[in-house]
């Protein structure tokens, strides 16, 4: 009964406020999570020998849904995404180079530092562990032994505009082989160039 009657005062005093004309504190919303959708490109260098792969970078491509979202500490955010990547892959037999593609799931998860610029640019640094899942192991085969999935560690940095787009850079550090070509220990290591556009 206490409690029904604070409550009825509350709003009465309230009321009484708002007849007086008396500013009244707004609570703004916050999403407290963003989604988005990202795409970007990547350049990789395996680190098995010239005799096995081609010395130039494999190019690739990727596409995805991504989320992010504040923390309570200052300026720290947290981002994940889900992506699907395709990657070209040149390998040698005998003299002659053959092209494959690897398709992988990739699952990045980053945590984020932002400097906020201004009210539309914001610049952040982000690190984080991704993990990637190839989809069909059997279509590279032939290429080597590769592992159904393995880890990296992300670095990168990048900006944000008009609160919605942003633009990164990141390097994928290998944690551990992807897998073995001529009983060689096969990493790859990927720079990307990514672009995302939050709703």
């Amino acid at each position: 009964m206490k409690k029904f009657v604070f409550i009825l005062l509350l709003i009465a005093g309230w009321q009484t406020l708002a007849a007086k004309g008396e500013n009244i504190p707004v609570v703004k919303k916050v999403k407290p999570w963003r989604i988005g959708i990202e795409g970007g490109l990547d350049f990789s260098r395996f680190s098995a020998s010239k005799e096995l792969f081609s010395p130039d970078n494999q190019t690739g491509w990727f596409v995805g849904m991504k989320i992010k979202t504040s923390i309570p500490l200052p300026n720290l955010g947290l981002d994940a995404a889900l992506l699907y990547n395709q990657n070209k892959m040149e390998y040698i037999v005998s003299t002659d180079y053959r092209e494959k593609k690897m398709h992988m799931f990739v699952v990045p998860v980053n945590l984020r530092y932002n400097w906020k610029i201004d009210s539309n640019f914001i610049f952040y640094i982000a690190t984080g562990p991704q993990w990637n899942w190839l989809v069909d192991k059997s279509s590279i085969s032939d290429v080597g032994n590769f592992d159904h999935s393995f880890f990296d560690w992300n670095i990168g940095m990048g900006f944000e505009i008009l609160k919605h787009v942003q633009f990164g850079f990141n390097y994928n550090i290998p944690l551990g082989k992807m897998g073995e070509v001529n009983n060689v220990n096969l990493e790859g290591h990927t720079w990307n160039v990514r672009i995302a556009y939050y709703f």
